[in-house]
């Protein structure tokens, strides 16, 4: 059964107080670490691949928006790798 989440102010302000904080070497290790093209990656968070150079260089820092933005995109990633995985390991056992 899918568990519904309400949208209340109170779990808006818990997500946003849990963000991570999103260092220039966060962004660009998360970018590599998925081998992913500075203009890829921006595609992915909305910006300009630019921008994410300013970022990767600590020239700008994430908007709240954009942190958020980033721990999705993190966690998204991270989910498509683990399926990534788990097919690497079924084909194995044909």
């Amino acid at each position: 059964m899918h568990k519904t989440m309400h949208l209340t102010y109170s779990n808006l302000v818990s997500n946003i107080m849990s963000m991570k904080t999103w260092l220039p070497k966060d962004i660009e290790t998360l970018r590599k670490q998925h081998k992913l093209s500075r203009r890829a990656f921006s595609e992915l968070l909305g910006v300009t691949g630019n921008y994410v150079y300013l970022l990767e260089k600590g020239v700008k820092t994430p908007s709240d928006t954009l942190r958020l933005l980033l721990d999705c995109v993190e966690r998204q990633l991270q989910e498509n790798e683990k399926g990534k995985e788990s097919a690497k390991r079924g084909k194995g056992n044909l």
